[in-house]
């Protein structure tokens, strides 16, 4: 058998469930690279001085998402950013442009705000040091006493910040940071049709992870490990069909969904059907949030499309009538799908923005992560989890739900993330073995080799 024919056997579903992949994106064995590049040495995931030096030519240089652009609606309404140990202070303008600053006070340092907020100044609370919303000098109290204040000269340092798609973005590099439109590049036209600004979040959750933050990153930059720690997902997800593309420092996934797995001998539709409604993000499986412990899918009607016994019935199998009932759903919620492919209505387009954000895209809602490296220790990293949803379009928009922290281990985030936050520490005490000083990726990894690419650009940029 020649190659062309191996590989028409490998992607056979492709053809047997008509899945139809956009312009840019391949499977895995056309995304080619020397040995050289799937060797990555554990150094990079353990050592205190590349966290260091990641800090400084990778965090302290690329733009990051703060929060959501309804998280700060008012002027005056702010909101803390932290990476590693620098804490910015985002804040809404009276213009209804947004801005942020570094949140310590030029007097003795301390954060001028914490948390959230509205307010009509910048004042801290220590010793009453007060700064404009627009970041100028307002107040010093008991100024006569101080020598060689000059308003211009303290004012609060400021980063860029921008918005898009519903989120505020900052670059702690300022005036040096390319505009964010340029810096996300085709991403941006890729997810416009997707409506990112009109949905709103149903859960919020932090926790802590004991491992890197490429660790935690690139677990989710692959489904070569659903075989292994996901096996509930295989009859609903085909990863092997799942197809890859490089966009500048930035990646994305396409993975089939209500499709089973190659990697399973048989599977039959009522089980796709099942594990598809149990486990997608989609807008027809109805995903709602769960008080922050996890979250779970009510059922999805079967109606014309099994019998009681489970037999399917009717012209449609279960991939095309999951992506009827998508488009119908979406159109009973007011959603806009128009620009969306037939394919886009039920697959999950998974984006990484570098360096640290990572979307599961469907039609009518995401599951977004954000990873964040700690401040001195290579072995932990900050995760967030954000689960949106685009509102039913004839009631009113829900408030922003509130954040909350759980200890690891001390709730659900559903299944299929616990299943990850229980293996990422597994991972990172591997990488200390000394028995290991590199681990060797596949084609199917191009995206985590990718990762350390840009992170190699973006420290020789630093170091010029």
């Amino acid at each position: 058998m020649s190659i062309v024919d191996d590989l028409r056997v490998a992607h056979a579903n492709a053809e047997k469930w008509n899945i139809a992949y956009p312009d840019g994106v391949e499977f895995a064995e056309h995304h080619a690279v020397d040995v050289e590049q799937t060797r990555i040495p554990t150094a990079r995931y353990t050592s205190g001085d590349f966290l260091r030096d990641e800090l400084a030519g990778v965090w302290n240089r690329t733009w990051q998402m703060a929060c959501r652009s309804e998280d700060i609606p008012r002027p005056g309404d702010h909101i803390g950013y932290a990476i590693a140990d620098q804490e910015w202070l985002v804040v809404r303008q009276p213009d209804g442009s947004v801005k942020t600053f570094a949140n310590a006070c030029r007097h003795r340092g301390n954060m001028i705000k914490v948390g959230c907020g509205s307010s009509h100044e910048l004042r801290c609370q220590y010793h009453h040091w007060c700064w404009n919303l627009d970041g100028s000098l307002r107040d010093v109290p008991d100024r006569h006493l101080f020598v060689g204040i000059v308003d211009e000269e303290y004012a609060l340092n400021e980063a860029a910040c921008e918005e898009w798609g519903g989120f505020v973005f900052i670059n702690p590099a300022g005036d040096a940071a390319t505009p964010l439109r340029e810096y996300l590049g085709a991403v941006a036209d890729q997810l416009e049709p997707y409506h990112l600004e009109s949905m709103r979040a149903s859960m919020s959750i932090s926790t802590d992870l004991a491992c890197n933050w490429k660790v935690a990153v690139e677990a989710f930059l692959e489904v070569y490990h659903v075989q292994g720690i996901h096996p509930q997902l295989m009859p609903m997800l085909d990863e092997v069909n799942t197809a890859y593309e490089i966009i500048g420092l930035h990646s994305r996934m396409i993975v089939p969904f209500g499709v089973p797995s190659m990697r399973l001998e048989h599977v039959d539709e009522f089980e796709v059907y099942e594990a598809f409604a149990q486990q997608s993000g989609s807008t027809v499986a109805n995903r709602t949030g769960n008080g922050g412990a996890g979250y779970h899918a009510d059922s999805v009607s079967v109606e014309g499309l099994f019998d009681s016994a489970g037999n399917r019935i009717g012209d449609e199998d279960v991939r095309q009538y999951l992506i009827t009932k998508t488009a119908s759903k979406g159109a009973e919620m007011g959603h806009d799908y128009s620009g969306l492919s037939r394919d886009q209505l039920i697959d999950d387009y998974h984006y990484l923005i570098f360096p640290g954000l990572v979307f599961n895209t469907h039609a009518g809602g995401f599951l977004l992560f954000r990873v964040r490296p700690h401040a001195t220790d290579p072995d932990r990293c900050w995760f967030d989890v954000w689960r949106f949803a685009s509102p039913d379009t004839a009631r009113p928009a829900p408030d922003p739900v509130p954040n909350i922290w759980v200890d690891q281990g001390a709730g659900s985030f559903g299944q299929v993330l616990d299943q990850d936050f229980e293996n990422l520490p597994r991972v990172q005490r591997g990488m200390h073995s000394t028995s290991l000083q590199h681990v060797t990726l596949s084609f199917q990894e191009a995206r985590v080799i990718h990762v350390h690419r840009a992170i190699d650009q973006l420290l020789a940029a630093s170091r010029a």
